[in-house]
């Protein structure tokens, strides 16, 4: 495809694949943060259609933009294009730099969303001056975690304080700053605006968030390259490390003791660093003394369940966000049953809103109901009001996780357990052979079995392919964790 070309369209042409553009934003808005989508797609629209490759092109407006684009939105996207317009086609990114300075195919974004004039765009984040070092770790902060689209109440009181004093003066307070919790409770979002914070304010600070499983793989690929010294000088130019899931780094000794030198580092330097974690420093399991005593040097903050005037307010904040409207007592009906886990409160959103927009009616209280079932919370009747009670043994149903699958890649559980070789089929039905292995402990022929008949090559090859995928696939480490998020609950 020539992209030059985009700018000699005639005005049905240029008019149809704005058009299209609105439709897929509008798509994303009943699952997305609007202000997310303003923040990463306003410069951002369809340039062409290749028909016969079955290819959307998604032009953005500089390369930076391009991989950011392509962090947080590639999956999304396809999976609007085969809504809105085909479900045979696959999307490609590319860099369309008209977008940068306005073109015929831009379109108002915030017209189209409602986005109020008060609500200023959020500026994509700019690289820092060694943008390059932030982008061999690959990981990118999402500009919607910020202080103010966090909703504090009284389980994150000290956690927000502290994360909001280290934004504020890094490397003077609260070095290193400790916060821990239950999956789920908003530790990645404080983490991640602390980080753009800093980096908003000190834009020539290097400022770096790595999963403890991220952190992992570079100290294992270093290590098996002989490459350590380099890895060791890359942290040197480091200015902020976080570390999110350091219980991950149990049992991994050569991995602790290489991390105990980039710590003390840290500390010598006087460099910030901010780890978190599920639970409290002395509590981590199979984790050197050293490294846990150095955890407990400052600050040490918790962040507890919220409770359930704050569930309502998350609620809201989420809801006012999409531009969207409920009755308040539907959004009391899930504060009251989806208790310990912020994440879900957002999902059990998406999933009526959802409901909303396909049904094209008026939500009930039943359809909250639903929504509910969906997140597999056990409602029984009782004397026409309803008792919601979390299946804690649910995962002892496997069929309750494949229906989760099913509904998170908007697919059917037909074609999960189907021979379909299609890509958007594989993947998630070979992630569901994997978790019956490591969660549900099945063998290769139960799970051969229960996928119309695989033979054990093939259930062997899913798992391997996932194994491998989780080590260098930033989606697909995302699904499982989402996944894995509601196994270990």
């Amino acid at each position: 495809m020539l992209i030059d070309l985009a700018q000699q369209y005639d005005p049905s042409k240029t008019q149809f694949l704005r058009e299209l553009w609105e439709k897929i934003i509008l798509q994303l808005a009943t699952s997305h943060d609007h202000k997310k989508i303003f923040s990463f797609l306003n410069k951002v629209g369809v340039v062409d259609i290749d028909e016969k490759e079955k290819l959307v092109y998604i032009g953005v407006s500089n390369e930076f933009v391009l991989t950011q684009v392509k962090k947080f939105f590639q999956k999304p996207i396809k999976e609007a294009v085969n809504v809105v317009y085909n479900p045979q086609f696959s999307i490609k990114i590319i860099v369309y730099p008209p977008f940068l300075n306005g073109s015929d195919l831009h379109i108002d974004l915030k017209k189209l969303l409602h986005v109020k004039e008060e609500l200023k765009e959020i500026p994509v984040l700019k690289p820092t001056v060694k943008h390059g070092l932030v982008d061999h770790f690959g990981i990118l902060f999402d500009p919607v975690f910020r202080f103010d689209t966090f909703v504090v109440g009284a389980h994150t009181t000290i956690a927000f304080s502290a994360a909001k004093a280290v934004a504020e003066e890094p490397w003077q307070i609260y070095n290193p700053l400790f916060l821990y919790g239950n999956v789920g409770l908003g530790k990645t979002h404080l983490m991640q605006a602390i980080g753009n914070e800093i980096i908003h304010q000190h834009k020539e600070k290097v400022v770096v968030y790595l999963p403890a499983t991220k952190l992992i793989d570079e100290i294992v690929s270093a290590v098996r390259s002989n490459k350590l010294p380099n890895l060791y000088k890359k942290f040197e130019e480091v200015d902020v490390l976080m570390i999110d899931d350091i219980q991950f780094l149990a049992e991994k000794e050569k991995t602790q003791e290489i991390f105990h030198t980039i710590f003390n580092d840290f500390q010598q330097q006087k460099k910030q660093i901010i780890i978190s974690s599920d639970r409290p420093p002395k509590e981590l399991i199979h984790i050197e003394p050293r490294l846990k005593s150095r955890f407990s040097l400052w600050l040490i903050a918790d962040i507890k369940s919220p409770d359930f005037e704050t569930r309502v307010a998350i609620l809201q904040t989420k809801l006012a966000s999409k531009g969207e409207s409920l009755d308040t007592s539907f959004l009391e009906l899930i504060a009251k049953y989806v208790k310990d886990n912020v994440r879900e409160l957002e999902w059990a959103l998406n999933i009526l809103l959802t409901r909303k927009k396909v049904f094209h009616a008026e939500l009930g209280e039943q359809d909250v109901i639903e929504c509910l079932k969906t997140l597999w919370y056990t409602l029984e009747s009782d004397f026409s009001s309803y008792v919601a009670v979390q299946n804690t043994k649910w995962a002892q149903n496997f069929g309750q996780l494949v229906e989760m699958v099913s509904q998170y890649y908007t697919i059917s559980v037909q074609e999960l357990k189907s021979d379909s070789r299609k890509k958007e089929i594989t993947l998630p039905r070979q992630m569901l052979m994997f978790l019956a292995k490591k969660y549900f402990h099945w063998t290769l022929e139960k799970i051969g079995d229960y996928f119309g008949g695989k033979n054990h090559a093939s259930v062997i090859y899913a798992i391997e392919n996932v194994e491998k995928k989780l080590k260098i696939d930033d989606d697909a480490r995302h699904d499982y964790q989402v996944f894995s998020d509601r196994l270990e609950k």
